[in-house]
């Protein structure tokens, strides 16, 4: 499994949604180190899509050029 698919990013940032959500008071500090947590993820799902993004450009290309 890698670490850094996105299925894997996403699926972790709804456990940290999943957590507050079931947290009738949230220990402040918890809370922080959870949405530290999905800063970091968010930040890594974005580059992610980055560069899925540049892979199908790059396909797109590749395709365009064997017309």
């Amino acid at each position: 499994m890698e670490k850094n698919k996105l299925k894997n990013l996403l699926q972790n940032l709804e456990e940290i949604i999943k957590w507050f959500d079931e947290q009738e008071e949230v220990d402040v500090e918890a809370g922080l180190d959870k949405v530290k947590q999905g800063v970091s993820l968010i930040k890594t799902s974005r580059e992610r899509l980055k560069e899925i993004e540049n892979e199908f450009e790059k396909v797109k290309k590749d395709l365009d050029e064997e017309k």
